[in-house]
């Protein structure tokens, strides 16, 4: 039988509206009230209602989050960091999950947030400037954060410096004399992974360097893995590769070790994010570092800020990026290299294509 209010009212000798005031944190209670209440509640083990509590009060102290996939690796970090720091606001993180940025999802995932009383939502799901600026204008009754959205837009964001991470990437690959360079890229809809590959190209372009080709992944170890299988059956000619994230890279390095082609002698790789694995990868990962959880952390800081501001200047915060410099990119160790042995190895990845093709 569950323990009611009425229970811990006649336990501390109260009214079951003074109960309420108390597990509702109301000032208008005196000390040794607020502790007989409190020693009956833990006395009877009551649990109070949230529920009900916030539809009492009107408002929910449960901060909102629209997420992608958590299985991947920045989504999962960006969401622990609006969790915790959601945490150290007092508020509770309630999060709804969608599959795709397909908009008719986004806003069924905030129509049912906001059934929950949420007033303020952290959206980490790439949108357009459209998609975000609609999602303010329909529901003005919430407060909303984006991370994944095109720097022009009128709306409150927070995200990395994804340009000037991409052109240090850049210059440290030409520092290190490679010059045949391929491309593999998060989902086009992704305006981090936009910004990424346009910075690549302008960068490339400026110095004179040819790119071999331009695969889009999907964020995922595989798609990086089945970009280098396809780009080494088709006897592409590169010195380098520009991952737009390290499980990307992953996929990769695993690709070229399968295929026979040496890390960092032949094929320098570098990465984008540094997620914690990226050190114990087979070479250790080159990558630019992004602060995932400090993400998640301002987006929740500058939201509740700038939900208590008057003004209609939207909230935007760039954070600054890094490279880390590891084993898996080096300065050309020959300068010619042996052309038998080179169709050796690409041979060698269309012979293991074509055997992995006639298996599935």
């Amino acid at each position: 039988m569950s323990v009611t209010f009425k229970d811990v009212a006649k336990l501390a000798g109260v009214s079951t509206q003074t109960v309420s005031r108390v597990t509702n944190g109301a000032d208008n209670v005196s000390p040794e009230t607020r502790e007989r209440v409190n020693q009956a509640i833990s006395a009877l083990g009551y649990i109070p209602n949230k529920g009900a509590q916030m539809l009492s009060r009107g408002k929910s102290k449960t901060l909102g989050i629209v997420s992608l996939d958590i299985a991947l690796h920045g989504v999962a970090l960006i969401v622990n960091g609006v969790r915790q720091q959601a945490y150290e606001k007092g508020y509770g993180a309630a999060l709804s999950i969608v599959e795709n940025n397909e908009f008719g999802r986004i806003k069924a995932a905030i129509r049912e947030l906001a059934s929950q009383q949420v007033d303020y939502i952290v959206v980490n799901v790439p949108l357009t400037q459209e998609m975000a600026e609609q999602l303010v204008e329909q529901f003005t009754a919430l407060n909303f954060m984006f991370i994944d959205v095109p720097e022009y837009s009128k709306v409150n964001y927070v995200c990395a410096e994804h340009t000037e991470g991409a052109k240090m990437a850049v210059q440290h690959l030409v520092s290190c004399q490679r010059d045949d360079y391929l491309l593999i890229t998060g989902p086009n809809a992704s305006t981090g992974s936009a910004l990424r590959l346009a910075s690549w190209r302008n960068e490339l372009s400026e110095r004179k360097k040819s790119i071999a080709a331009c695969y889009e992944g999907d964020w995922d170890a595989k798609s990086g893995y089945l970009a280098i299988r396809d780009a080494l059956a088709k006897k592409l000619t590169f010195d380098a590769v520009l991952v737009a994230n390290d499980q990307m890279a992953l996929g990769v390095l695993c690709a070229l070790s399968e295929l026979g082609v040496s890390v960092p002698d032949r094929v320098s790789v570098v990465g984008f994010d540094n997620i914690s694995d990226s050190a114990f990868f087979t070479p250790p990962l080159t990558t630019v570092e992004q602060d995932f959880l400090a993400l998640g952390q301002q987006a929740v800081k500058r939201l509740l800020d700038s939900a208590e501001q008057t003004g209609k200047t939207p909230c935007q915060l760039i954070l600054p990026t890094r490279l880390v410099t590891r084993a898996s990119s080096s300065v050309k160790t020959k300068q010619g290299d042996n052309a038998q042995e080179i169709l050796n190895h690409l041979d060698k990845a269309r012979a293991l294509l074509q055997s992995s093709l006639e298996r599935n």
